[in-house]
């Protein structure tokens, strides 16, 4: 079973502190109090928690404006909506992966290397493998190989191309999987709020990953992508019990990054009316777990809901994306196999639902859940898609991803978003690099955004 993360932030203001990249004279402001170096097991809650409030946070909030899951009205969320996008809306996003996620993990994978750890250093790899692929798919080229190196005067790190990050991604969750079915080394693992130190399901996890990441690859490899994403998938994530998932706590200082959000910017955002009409129209049993209604009867987005729980966990993969993954390949792969996607797809949608209402819905499973009807490939895949879209919900930048693969659902962009950054009006398929890195790193790819230009995959 998985832990109830039971974190204090102060844990993460130290690690954070400790990694920043700023120079200091190291003659003064010395405080003999504090530790020079610190430990493996005390980096590890800041690189969990961390990563998850990026992709449990920021990312779901952009992947939700741009598919209509969410409906900005207030402050930057309302520009967002309008694909009104600017480079300094990406600093906080980018600073937190990077600096707060990626770094510690990238230290972690140093000192289990110095220190003979390979249980440590293959879950490291695993998060930064999920870290950078929900980055690139956002952003397309990102820095890696020179990312982490400012504490050698390497402050402004060039971009791998997208191509070449993907192909690290893969590396880094096969050299993950292989460092946890190996022996522990020396010094073991350290704490794991993730799986409680199973370093079986965090095996299940990369395979997942994996999966995942082929099936990303359609646009390039074609039906070898959904061949990959099939033979990878039996090995993966099987159950709800298994999912790749963080969970937070009950303290005030413990809270979910969307509960946090309903605080700190409460009215910024409501549920989008394309996604609850949707769910409502087809009498979906998880409507009411995922939307508030206000005294005004208006459709809010506030604390109480399913993943707005001040204890609410956030999704890195689950089992539910997994059967979708394989309902898709199984739809689009060179000799169609219609038997199996449907029976995926069904588990799909009624895992889904059996994991955010506790029950089961027969009669949706078997209404929704099914190409009966549906004489073109089109016509299924638009339905399979429709479903993935509601069961991903507050799911990463997922959604975002499937729509730009696939076009589906189909959404009638926002009428009001053609503007210097997004010029044809559409819906955005990449986002722009932040402020400071086009101020300060002269590697940046692109400075002047047209959110329009895909990212490589997209090509």
């Amino acid at each position: 079973m998985k832990r109830i993360l039971k974190i204090k932030f102060l844990v993460i203001f130290l690690s954070c502190w400790i990694f920043s990249s700023c120079e200091f004279d190291d003659n003064i402001n010395v405080n003999p109090s504090t530790p020079a170096d610190v430990t493996i097991n005390a980096i590890w809650p800041a690189a969990q928690t961390g990563i998850a409030w990026v992709i449990g946070g920021e990312m779901v909030r952009i992947n939700g404006i741009l598919v209509q899951h969410f409906n900005g009205i207030n402050a930057q969320q309302a520009d967002n909506t309008e694909y009104l996008i600017r480079d300094a809306d990406m600093d906080g996003m980018w600073r937190r992966m990077y600096h707060d996620s990626l770094n510690p993990l990238a230290d972690i994978i140093k000192k289990s290397n110095e220190q003979d750890s390979p249980h440590n250093r293959g879950r490291a790899k695993i998060l930064l493998a999920l870290g950078l692929g929900n980055f690139t798919d956002g952003f397309g080229d990102i820095p890696y190989v020179e990312a982490f190196q400012a504490d050698d005067g390497l402050l402004a790190p060039t971009y791998d191309n997208q191509q070449n990050v993907y192909n690290t991604i893969n590396t880094l969750l096969d050299e993950g999987i292989a460092d946890l079915e190996g022996p522990g080394g020396t010094l073991g693992q350290g704490p794991d709020q993730i799986y409680g130190q199973n370093l079986g399901l965090w095996v299940k996890a990369a395979k997942s990953l994996k999966a995942r990441y082929a099936l990303h690859l359609e646009k390039k490899n074609g039906n070898q992508a959904f061949e990959d994403a099939l033979a990878l998938l039996p090995e993966g994530i099987s159950s709800n019990a298994e999912d790749f998932e963080l969970y937070f706590g009950t303290a005030t200082n413990e809270p979910n990054p969307q509960y946090q959000f309903t605080q700190d910017r409460a009215g910024n955002v409501e549920m989008g009316a394309f996604f609850v009409d949707l769910m409502v129209s087809q009498n979906d049993p998880r409507t009411e777990f995922f939307r508030q209604v206000d005294d005004n009867s208006s459709v809010v987005f506030a604390p109480g809901s399913y993943y707005t729980t001040i204890n609410s966990q956030v999704v890195f993969m689950s089992y539910v994306e997994a059967k979708f993954i394989e309902a898709e390949a199984h739809l689009r792969k060179a000799t169609p196999d219609l038997a199996a996607s449907e029976a995926a797809f069904k588990a799909a949608v009624a895992a889904s639902i059996q994991k955010i209402t506790e029950a089961s819905d027969d009669t949706y499973v078997d209404t929704y859940a099914t190409y009966a009807g549906l004489t073109t490939p089109e016509e299924r895949l638009e339905r399979l898609m429709t479903e993935k879209y509601i069961a991903m919900y507050s799911q990463g930048i997922e959604s975002w991803t499937d729509y730009r693969r696939t076009g589906f659902p189909v959404l009638t962009p926002n009428p009001n978003g053609s503007n210097g950054f997004n010029l044809n009006g559409e819906i955005p398929r990449r986002l722009p690099y932040p402020q400071t890195e086009v101020d300060l790193n002269p590697q940046t790819p692109i400075t002047s955004p047209n959110l329009q230009t895909p990212v490589w995959w997209d090509e």
